[in-house]
């Protein structure tokens, strides 16, 4: 075969080939690029950032907590006020102190007349609700003040009522018609410690004249972690012998006819902060709290004496107990009686 020569043309590609070639090469560009991307994880949104909760404010104020609350009432009347909501958490104790203040004008008719008061706390979700009050007769023109206390609890969070019953409900005697002034107030405060209430099965008991006695008592064991000071509260709802029938509880008498006087007795109550020992020995008393000698005669007849304590803890107490003494001394001439209805005595720890 004759070689080209110079003066030959030259074989040209078809244009359809090229093209073909063409097209294969940028697919195979497009793939490699594809493949390589594979590998890369798509661009996400930042997530939001969680909506902090926010727990819904109970219906009702927390303790600390108070009320005050007047009225007026006319012998014979009866009447609740001071009527107060607070929110209790479940399992939490709370103290509830009431004081109460009257008094029978000086122009009103009779030499004296009677006044009972009552709180009463109720948990709206069922729970260890309890009352507490006192009886006394206001002499005229004589400023008279009641003061007591409770511990209440709740089963669950909720609600918790308190209000006070003011009664003066007889219509036979000196003093029916008459208007007087009332002022009740309570507190409801929590109890960050221990907590212990005295029992009062010892009461009702009569004591007799120069005798001195402990008559209530409430301990309980020393926690470190929980009690650094303790308060000590404790009313005594007492009667004198200066009638058969006035110092009446549970269906019977507890003064005998012949021991009536109707000079009626002095009564002083001391109440006292101690720790007692492994033993129950008293190894340190924190502090001591009497009363002024109060005289309780034929026309007062009804007494509460009350005392409210505090005290820090040594850093190192001496003992594992702490324990709240009440004691009452009657000077007499007439027996004295101390009785369950309305006596109390409190330690709490904080």
């Amino acid at each position: 075969m004759p070689a080209p020569t110079p003066d030959s043309p030259r074989r040209r590609l078809p244009a359809a080939l090229l093209a073909a070639l063409l097209a294969l090469a940028l697919v195979v560009v497009l793939a490699v690029v594809v493949l390589e991307r594979r590998g890369e994880r798509a661009p996400q949104a930042p997530s939001a950032a969680p909506t902090p909760t926010t727990e819904t404010p109970p219906p009702y104020p927390e303790p600390p907590v108070s009320t005050i609350d007047r009225a007026t009432l006319t012998v014979p009347e009866e009447t609740r006020i001071a009527e107060h909501t607070f929110w209790g958490r479940a399992g939490k104790t709370y103290l509830v102190t009431l004081d109460v203040v009257s008094e029978k004008p000086a122009d009103s008719e009779g030499w004296a007349m009677y006044l009972g008061v009552l709180i009463s706390c109720a948990p709206e979700a069922g729970g260890p609700g309890d009352y507490r009050g006192g009886t006394q007769n206001l002499r005229t023109g004589e400023p008279t003040a009641y003061r007591n206390q409770v511990l209440v609890s709740s089963s669950a969070d909720g609600a918790i009522t308190c209000d006070v019953k003011l009664s003066a409900p007889y219509d036979d005697v000196a003093s029916t018609g008459t208007a007087f002034p009332v002022e009740a107030s309570w507190r409801a405060d929590p109890v960050d410690g221990s907590a212990a209430e005295a029992t009062t099965d010892d009461l009702p008991r009569t004591l007799a004249p120069g005798a001195e006695d402990t008559v209530l008592t409430a301990a309980f064991d020393l926690t470190a972690e929980d009690d650094d000071a303790l308060r000590g509260l404790t009313t005594l709802h007492l009667t004198t012998c200066t009638t058969v029938n006035g110092s009446r509880e549970e269906g019977r008498a507890w003064c005998r006819e012949d021991a009536l006087d109707e000079a009626g007795s002095t009564a002083t109550l001391t109440a006292g902060l101690e720790l007692l020992d492994a033993d129950g020995a008293v190894c340190e008393e924190l502090t001591a709290e009497s009363t002024a000698p109060d005289h309780i005669d034929l026309l007062r007849h009804h007494r509460m004496l009350s005392a409210d304590l505090e005290s820090i803890l040594p850093a190192e107490p001496c003992g594992t107990t702490a324990r709240l003494r009440v004691d009452l001394r009657n000077d007499g001439p007439a027996p004295l009686v101390v009785h369950r209805a309305n006596s109390s005595a409190l330690l709490v720890g904080s």
